[in-house]
């Protein structure tokens, strides 16, 4: 992990090397192991280091060479591959990520991010022709922003970098705002500041003094299919896949921390991560654990499965008290970063999971947060079945769901059949025009209830009314017309997961530290979505195919017992007993929340939540984004 910053004047005039100093001091803490800038006629780019690999404790960024200028914040896997692939490029026998990133473009040019494997965000600055290239990792592991404006170009890793650049104003962008109150995180390519843009993720940006090109060089392919004649190649290729995501994460000479829950996600993580060390022997990182643990909400304790994975090979655990300290507070502040008011609902717990793992020298922490998209989900294909005529097979299915998940017959016929088959029935070309607004009047005729409105009660209606409608998911391509597939795409792609990447990249770099998720990683994307649906969950067993590539690999009990134990009664406890002085003093100070939200109808759903009723978890956004503007806006004035 490290960061990476730039300004670039195409008139030649003077200022852009201040503006460059400005903006790695706006983000200090992503260079712990030193800062280095370089400065041309027109151009100056600074990368801030944190060693990670051996091969950053010899790394030298900014990379200058025959007239490009590189600045990358990267992790690239699968190494000896791209090696060899670039081997007339290299400059070394024994090169960095940084390296192998120039080499590709000396290669292949602007279509270089393609060939990358790994997280990574990077920029290249060629001076012969005064024109910059960057990219993104396809998950967005890695952040980049970027301003343009007259006559310079901005980036940096964080926003806050470009808000430090001189004439840069911190003016709130209201469409951004307004979506993050209706819980809609689907557009990935605005900030929540005016004229400054996030490159999204799998996209390369390609600027000239002439015009500015941004495209998406990777999407999952519709046509792949990977199809095996028994389950046990399935298992295979994806152990082999999730074996060497894992393996890539561990490459580093100090600790890799992992933070550890009783779900199979992260346990599959950790024993996998043991399972190598038996296997391969030295040259992995060694690995901490760290769990939360609950002393009165015992219900909320995970460690009893957890456990059984550290005790099986011998790994480090530190269990992180879930029931001290705040989620939220003002002073001393702890609360959503001047980037974006995103802050997790256990912000406070993460804050000193971070800070113990930087206190035992850890400088990359994995987590297993994206094994639901990837692995899990629910996206039964029984439709499948019924369409072939394969009654007795759909039947037995059906029959094994019910066993398993408890659900009764009706509901699951109803969520696996009826609406998926809803889905199926509209023509090419029109289905998603379509197919929402009838799935959604479908959904509220068996609820009940009337079509969900996207901005929560305490939203004043004429701010609704100038806010609407907010961007949609991203759905698959008209050629997969299977519903579970398409499911699959959705979650693979998932935008609300994607900027909680960026949020946690960006809260673990405060405490020096690189975030990691196998889960993310390319090879295992494309995997999930090449396979039949029924390869991944089966008869109600969600996630089947980790349950079962994890045999011998996980202990039998923990595998068995593996499950997610909400720790959500935390949450509620707190926003119960202390948030809602905060939310009531923090609601009313920035003009935008005066305008958007209603004091009394919010104050009224506050009344109703302390008396037992279902949280709209739309109040945390309102919450935060309160507290966010009251401490990056109305502070700084």
């Amino acid at each position: 992990m490290s960061g990476l910053c730039g300004c670039i004047h195409w008139t030649n005039r003077p200022g852009h090397a201040q503006a460059a100093a400005q903006m790695a001091d706006a983000a200090v803490y992503r260079g712990p192991d030193g800062t280095e800038t370089w400065s041309g006629v027109r151009a100056s780019l600074t990368h801030l280091a944190l060693n990670v690999t051996a091969a950053d404790e010899r790394e030298f960024q900014p990379i200058v060479e025959n007239g490009l200028i590189l600045v990358a914040d990267a992790r690239i896997d699968d190494r000896s591959t791209l090696q060899s692939n670039v081997r007339r490029q290299l400059r070394t026998e024994s090169p960095t990520d940084a390296d192998l990133i120039l080499a590709a473009y000396r290669r292949w040019g602007t279509d270089c991010p393609a060939h990358l494997i790994g997280d990574f965000a990077f920029a290249i600055w060629d001076q012969t022709e005064q024109q910059l290239f960057a990219a993104r990792d396809p998950m967005g592991m890695r952040p980049l922003h970027y301003r343009i404006e007259n006559d310079c170009l901005l980036f940096g890793s964080d926003v806050k970098q470009l808000l430090a650049a001189p004439e840069v104003p911190a003016e709130l962008n209201e469409s951004m705002a307004a979506a993050y109150l209706a819980g809609n995180f689907n557009d990935l390519r605005h900030t929540f500041y005016s004229g400054i843009r996030a490159l999204p993720p799998g996209h390369a940006l390609h600027v000239t003094p002439e015009q500015t090109d941004q495209w998406q060089y990777w999407a999952l392919d519709p046509e792949k299919r990977i199809e095996y004649d028994r389950d046990r190649e399935y298992i295979e290729h994806f152990r082999e896949l999730f074996a060497q995501a894992v393996r890539d994460r561990l490459r580093s000479p100090h600790p890799v921390g992992l933070m550890l829950s009783g779900g199979l996600d992260s346990g599959s993580v950790a024993s996998m991560a043991g399972w190598l060390h038996e296997q391969e022997g030295n040259g992995l990182a060694s690995l901490r654990t760290y769990s939360w643990a609950f002393d009165t909400l015992t219900q909320c304790d995970e460690r009893f499965i957890s456990d059984e994975i550290v005790e099986r090979y011998g790994l480090s655990s530190t269990p992180i008290d879930a029931e001290a300290g705040p989620l939220l507070s003002v002073d001393p502040y702890i609360g959503p970063d001047r980037d974006s008011p995103y802050v997790g609902g256990f912000h406070g717990l993460e804050e000193r999971c971070l800070r113990r793992a930087k206190s035992e020298g850890v400088r990359r922490m994995m987590t297993g947060h994206r094994g639901d998209l990837v692995a899990g989900g629910w996206h039964f294909d029984y439709l499948r079945l019924l369409k072939r005529g394969q009654w007795r097979k759909l039947w037995n299915a059906l029959q094994a769901h019910v066993k398993q998940t408890g659900v009764p017959l009706r509901r699951t016929i109803d969520i696996y059949l009826l609406q998926p088959l809803l889905s199926s029935l509209w023509p090419e070309g029109r289905a998603e025009t379509l197919r929402r607004p009838v799935q959604q009047v479908y959904r509220a005729l068996r609820s009940g209830n009337s079509p969900a409105d996207p901005f929560p009660p305490w939203i004043r209606s004429a701010f609704a009314d100038q806010h609407t409608p907010l961007p949609a998911p991203p759905e698959a391509p008209e050629v997969v017309q299977n519903a579970a597939r398409r499911g699959r795409y959705r979650w693979l792609l998932m935008p609300t997961h994607m900027r909680v990447a960026t949020a946690a990249e960006r809260h673990a770099a405060r405490y020096g530290l690189e975030m990691a998720d196998p889960w993310t990683d390319r090879r295992l994307i494309e995997f999930a979505f090449a396979v039949p649906p029924t390869a991944l969950c089966r008869k109600g067993q969600n996630k089947w195919l980790v349950h079962e590539s994890m045999g011998r690999i996980m202990p039998e009990s923990a595998r068995r017992e593996a499950r997610k134990i909400n720790p959500y009664p935390r949450h509620s406890r707190e926003l119960k007993e202390h948030l809602f002085d905060l939310a009531t003093d923090a609601v009313v100070q920035h003009p935008f929340v005066r305008d958007s939200v209603s004091p009394g109808s919010f104050r009224k759903y506050c009344r109703s939540y302390q008396r037992g009723k279902r949280e709209d978890s739309r109040f945390w956004y309102t919450l935060t984004l309160s507290v966010w503007l009251q401490k990056h806006f109305l502070a700084v004035k």
